[in-house]
């Protein structure tokens, strides 16, 4: 995804919910809402249902109303009774409570048992819009099949569903104003939009820890969330209130049941403790906790789809237990809270995965500009070469470079990193420069690839070592020298037989040990030869089975083609390869380069 359309993304989900905040009528702003969805995930078709306990007279399933609906097939007409009347696998799943994720994939009964034309509509996924744990409707998006449905539109019908769920909230938070309870509910709609009025997490936090307090007339407050690093210790991420402040001490408490707030998280419970000093229900204390003077203390869990994110806490420093209606407030605020937080966190995830892809796709770029961008052109010889990384960047690479000036003499390398991603991706780049480096020397093969691992020994700092295949060639003879470290032997197809001989060379792989043993050989590539080098990407590429292609297979892709052209011969192994493994993703960095001494 671009900056311009994540940008995009983000504005369009802002309209989505600044028109649920505007409205004074929740339902009037459902088209709205749905419409833009729909078009934000690339799709044609989708229907909201809420529940209502008046309806009964199963018209769209008894309990639901049809809330809103966008561009339905003539099969789902809305007098359509087929479609329509009773209840459907969607709104079962949600009676058994069993829609219990931020997005649920249902085929889906009503278009199943409609008929007439569906426009190739099967399936849909559908999100709970939630308060709390109380599910209020369900939000469905239609589609063909489950593929239409990408990794980020899911997520962007997880977040209107959760952004729905929450103006439903608030709807009924402004009902339950006309029924006298103005002071409760007023407080609870102010918190909801000056939540939403504060994307960035720790600003968001920050507020609650604030307010709260004042709003219950209490000493202290804090918020405690799981430690990314260790998930036994929740830490301390927002607090106002205390002498100490445990957020900037880096102050932890266990994630367990020897804890407050390990407790609640694990019992989503809440503990309320009225002094201290006539006992404390749990075991877990410490010096710098009682410090603080607090007397009473009440944790309410943070929760989100039935998962505890964190707890939060208000103390005081004489005893106090909340009455029923502060604790009530207490946890319809801190069901907002958790709601917040929860978008909060996963919009910086997505940016800080946005921003990582696009860094990953910078990289990607230079490494790309680090391989040949041709094939060398020489009378009598022809060049082919494939490079696949597994992720955006890889640790595999190939060269070839005239050598000390000489045209007729060519440098031939091919490499594997261990490992993938970036650090594999920047140790390549340092040694593919430093084998380039010496290969300039004048040294023999085997003396190159030493000389380079001595360097890489000492320089890197990190695990990784790499295998490598280097070789010199004379174009106007045909006489190759070649070394190995490690790598994958080269196969050299003989046009005098037809089959394939190995280019064996015994030698130890680069970058783990300060001197390595090497092994150096020579042949004659004949007019009509061929050399295949290539990486253990393509071997080991395995099926649904988990079985490897295999060095066998190669082989006899190679011998089955003794008079075709380079690039004929690696459109072969790789359409090979693909068969083999079908759409089984690929495990490892795929390369392949071909020599071809053109017949005389």
């Amino acid at each position: 995804m671009t900056h311009k359309l994540l940008t995009q993304n983000l504005i369009t989900l802002n309209q989505i919910v600044e028109s649920l905040n505007r409205a004074v009528d929740v339902r009037q702003a459902l088209d709205f809402a749905l419409v833009r969805l729909i078009d934000l995930m690339g799709l044609e078709t989708g229907w909201i249902f809420l529940r209502d306990e008046t309806a009964q007279n199963r018209w769209a399933g008894k309990g639901y109303v049809l809330a809103a609906y966008h561009n339905l097939p003539p099969a789902m007409g809305i007098n359509r009774a087929r479609a329509w009347k009773g209840g459907c696998d969607c709104q079962a799943l949600c009676a058994r409570g069993a829609l219990t994720a931020a997005f649920n994939e249902v085929r889906c009964s009503r278009l199943q048992n409609a008929p007439g034309e569906r426009h190739e509509l099967a399936v849909h996924a559908s999100a709970p819009l939630r308060a709390g744990d109380e599910i209020l409707g369900i939000l469905n998006v239609a589609a063909p099949d489950w593929e239409s449905f990408s990794e980020e539109a899911l997520i962007l019908l997880a977040n209107v569903g959760s952004q729905i769920g929450i103006a439903l909230e608030r709807a009924r938070l402004f009902e339950m104003l006309k029924e006298q309870r103005i002071h409760e509910q007023a407080v609870l709609l102010d918190l909801s939009n000056q939540l939403l009025s504060r994307p960035k997490l720790e600003e968001l936090m920050a507020y609650l820890v604030e307010e709260v307090p004042r709003l219950l007339g209490v000493d202290a407050c804090a918020i405690l969330l799981p430690d990314e690093d260790d998930p036994s210790q929740l830490v301390f991420s927002a607090a106002s209130g205390w002498i100490d402040n445990p957020v900037t001490s880096q102050r932890c408490v266990p994630a367990t049941e020897r804890s407050g707030s390990g407790w609640v998280m694990l019992n989503q419970e809440p503990l309320l403790i009225e002094d201290f000093e006539n006992g404390d229900p749990t075991p877990w204390n410490a010096p710098w906790f009682y410090n603080e003077g607090f007397r009473g203390q009440t944790v309410v869990p943070l929760i989100v789809e039935s998962r505890s994110i964190g707890t939060l806490i208000i103390n005081s420093r004489t005893p106090r237990r909340l009455s029923d209606d502060e604790l009530n407030l207490l946890q319809l605020m801190a069901n907002q809270a958790a709601i917040a937080i929860e978008n909060a966190r996963l919009h910086q995830e997505e940016i800080k995965r946005q921003r990582m892809e696009d860094e990953l796709a910078v990289g990607q770029q230079i490494q790309l500009s680090l391989l040949p961008n041709g094939h060398p052109e020489a009378d009598g010889w022809d060049f082919a070469s494939i490079y696949q990384p597994s992720q955006l960047v890889g640790g595999d690479f190939y060269d070839f470079f005239q050598l000390a000036g000489d045209p007729n003499q060519l440098g031939l390398v091919i490499a594997d990193v261990s490992g993938k991603g970036v650090p594999a991706a920047l140790f390549m780049a340092l040694s593919r420069s430093i084998i380039r480096t010496k290969s300039m020397s004048g040294r023999h093969p085997a003396g190159v690839l030493r000389r380079a691992n001595t360097l890489i020994y000492k320089d890197t700092r990190s695990k990784l070592f790499l295998t490598a295949f280097y070789a010199t060639l004379d174009l106007q003879s045909g006489w190759m020298a070649y070394s190995n470290a490690g790598h994958n032997y080269p196969m050299w197809l003989r046009a005098e037989t037809g089959k394939v001989t190995e280019l064996v060379a015994r030698g130890t792989i680069m970058g783990a040990f300060e001197q390595i043993d090497l092994e150096e050989s020579e042949i004659d590539i004949a007019p009509g030869d061929m050399i295949i080098f290539y990486t253990d990407g393509v071997t080991e590429a395995m099926n649904a089975k988990e079985e490897l292609f295999g060095e066998e297979r190669l082989q006899s892709v190679i011998e089955a083609r003794p008079h075709a052209g380079a690039q004929e011969m690696l459109d072969a192994i790789v359409a090979a390869v693909n068969e083999y493994t079908d759409e089984t993703p690929q495990a490892d960095d795929f390369t392949i380069f071909i020599v071809k001494r053109l017949p005389e």
